[in-house]
């Protein structure tokens, strides 16, 4: 029994985790040299704040920090609801906090 339940914990956090990617590493100086669990992934934006580059974004059910400090980029379109970023930054509570956001384009 108890093995049946680990295994659908470990399925279970597989799920949840999607297409992240988490690896260990030493950054620049924007993090001052702290090993963080850096996180990088692809989604549909399903909710914004008022204003863009300030708040709690939501992509793919996830929560994505976003701060002045924060890198997006629009070459390929605008940051609305529905569209296809690239988010790249690390692991920090119940969510990512974002370096930089890349709009790929519309809903895929």
């Amino acid at each position: 029994m108890k093995r049946v339940i680990l295994m659908l914990l470990v399925a279970a956090f597989t799920c949840t985790t999607g297409a992240a990617e988490a690896s260990r590493y030493e950054d620049d100086d924007h993090h001052r040299g702290r090993y963080e669990s850096r996180a990088k992934f692809y989604g549909t934006v399903d909710a914004l704040p008022p204003a863009v580059n300030d708040g709690i974004w939501w992509v793919n059910g996830r929560e994505v920090r976003v701060s002045s400090q924060t890198r997006i980029k629009e070459k390929r379109g605008r940051v609305e609801i529905g569209s296809y970023v690239e988010v790249e930054g690390y692991f920090s509570g119940s969510g990512v906090a974002a370096d930089e956001i890349e709009v790929k384009g519309r809903r895929r």
